[in-house]
């Protein structure tokens, strides 16, 4: 099996279906932000609260090459991304060395997966308007690593592994 990396917006299911999918490949799950979490103490909303985006994406950039370093001799790895790592040239460059899947959704799911979330919105937006902003700007990248989106809207996780799992197919 090769090494998977799920990639997209906040509320994809990347993190609902990381562990499930694990699960059907026996293969170990791996959460960047959680990882980042553990060794920080601070959750993704707190750091960019206490020290701006710019800090925490560097902090997100050195925890994926540290997890893609640690990783290398795993095949069976699922990964699962913070939504913005795409971001980041170096961890596209990273993320080039594993199969990517991108779990998508429409973009009324999405607000009302995240409606009740901690996760860091754009200064001076709403909801709507950072998570539009979000897709406009990142949605190049998950394309051009992700090959073709999973539609997550009306699926249960379970389907959303099948899916998944027919994606990887190809590999």
């Amino acid at each position: 099996m090769a090494r998977v990396a799920l990639i997209g917006l906040p509320g994809s299911g990347k993190s609902t279906v990381g562990p499930l999918l694990g699960e059907a490949l026996h293969a170990a799950f791996v959460d960047v932000d959680q990882i980042l979490e553990e060794s920080s103490g601070w959750s993704p909303g707190e750091w960019v609260e206490n020290r701006g985006w710019d800090s925490f994406r560097s902090a997100e950039s050195v925890t994926l090459e540290s997890l893609h370093k640690s990783l290398q001799s795993q095949s069976d790895v699922i990964l699962g991304c913070g939504g913005g790592v795409v971001e980041v040239p170096g961890n596209r460059e990273i993320l080039r060395q594993w199969v990517c899947v991108w779990l998508d959704a429409a973009d009324e799911v999405l607000l009302e997966r995240t409606r009740d979330s901690v996760r860091p919105l754009q200064p001076g937006m709403t909801h709507a308007e950072s998570a539009r902003q979000l897709r406009s700007r990142r949605e190049q990248w998950y394309r051009e690593l992700g090959v073709e989106a999973v539609d997550t809207s009306d699926l249960e996780p379970g389907e959303v592994v099948a899916e998944v799992l027919k994606h990887l197919e190809r590999y």
